[in-house]
């Protein structure tokens, strides 16, 4: 009976090492996918569900906008807006944060 003893505790230690690994399953280490960037800048042209805009750095971008982006006011060529744009450049959100005095 000593003799098994040590095979025990060696079975103990791997059972304590690996049910944390078991039960922590393959998603728990996949860090939740960050909020998107957001930048301001110039609304420049509105070509139907497409804005035009050139940010603060002076680059121009198109940004695609449709029924599914929360806006804030309706922007009008010349306005400052902010943006937070999905990663294949649809819209998700904008507000106007200087509005172009007609």
């Amino acid at each position: 009976m000593p003799n098994l003893l040590p095979y025990a505790l060696v079975l103990a230690l791997w059972g304590f090492w690996t049910v944390p690994l078991v039960f922590s399953g393959p998603d728990q280490n996949v860090s939740a996918p960050s909020p998107q960037p957001s930048f301001e800048a110039d609304l420049l042209r509105i070509d139907g569900n497409r804005y035009v805009v050139k940010d603060v750095a002076g680059v121009e971008r198109q940004i695609q906008v449709g029924k599914d982006t929360e806006m804030f006011g309706q922007a009008k060529v010349g306005d400052r807006i902010q943006l937070w744009v999905q990663p294949n450049g649809h819209a998700q959100t904008i507000l106007i944060v200087r509005s172009e005095v007609p």
